[in-house]
């Protein structure tokens, strides 16, 4: 074999050498991104079935709330009374009460009826109900400035009348109510007023005085429609 043939064929072998070596780091880096390839999709199915658990989880506390459980628990409205907050109305008893809204709680009222505190985020459509309407929804109601008139189921046709007469004007709620320590209890937010008779001047004194009152509405200007309930 001449000089030349030999330097032939050591060239051809690098050749070969540096072919090899291309076709294995070629076939190193396939499968480096097919190992990524198989971790993004490892990555992306725990993160879906994640998201699938969160939207499972979230569905059944809405279901839960809905139906009035405590999905998130019980808590106590933070409601206390107010004896430096004065009223021109004699009897009438003011509060101080936080304002959150906690639509997934069980929330416990201590004042009966309430007369304020955490509440829904849902109001109640203001107006005249036959038939006692949810806490929560009316606390909000409260916070856009209505006054929740409140009686006893067992209150006489007449006064209920009365008092029927009373509601039928904007920003103005009217339930039967149980387990009230008076016959009637007339409510704003962080006013309350017990009676004993639907013909106390007392009534209209503290409707024309708290009912959308600028000044001690929380949410003044907020509507008293659009939220929930079908009045009469």
């Amino acid at each position: 074999m001449g000089p030349q043939q030999g330097s032939k064929k050591q060239n051809k072998a690098a050749r070969n050498a540096k072919m090899a070596a291309a076709r294995q780091r070629v076939a190193e880096q396939r499968e480096r991104e097919a190992r990524a390839a198989r971790r993004r999709s490892i990555l992306i199915g725990s993160a879906a079935a994640v998201v699938a658990l969160g939207v499972i989880g979230g569905l059944v506390a809405v279901v839960v709330s809905d139906e009035g459980g405590p999905s998130g628990g019980d808590l106590t409205a933070e409601v206390s009374v107010a004896p430096n907050l004065a009223s021109p109305i004699t009897g009438v008893t003011g509060y101080t009460a936080s304002r959150n809204h906690e639509p997934n709680k069980n929330i416990i009222y201590q004042q009966v009826p309430p007369v304020g505190g955490q509440h829904h985020d849902v109001w109640q459509n203001c107006g005249i109900y036959d038939k006692s309407i949810q806490n929560k929804h009316a606390v909000h109601s409260l916070e856009h400035g209505a006054v929740w008139i409140t009686y006893s189921p067992t209150l006489a046709a007449d006064q209920v009348d009365k008092l029927k007469a009373k509601a039928q004007q904007d920003f103005m709620l009217l339930s039967p109510y149980d387990g009230m320590d008076s016959p009637i209890t007339v409510t704003s937010w962080g006013f309350q007023l017990k009676v004993d008779n639907a013909d106390d001047p007392r009534v209209d004194q503290f409707i024309t005085t708290y009912r959308n009152n600028k000044d001690t509405t929380p949410e003044y200007g907020a509507a008293c429609t659009g939220g929930v309930g079908d009045p009469s």
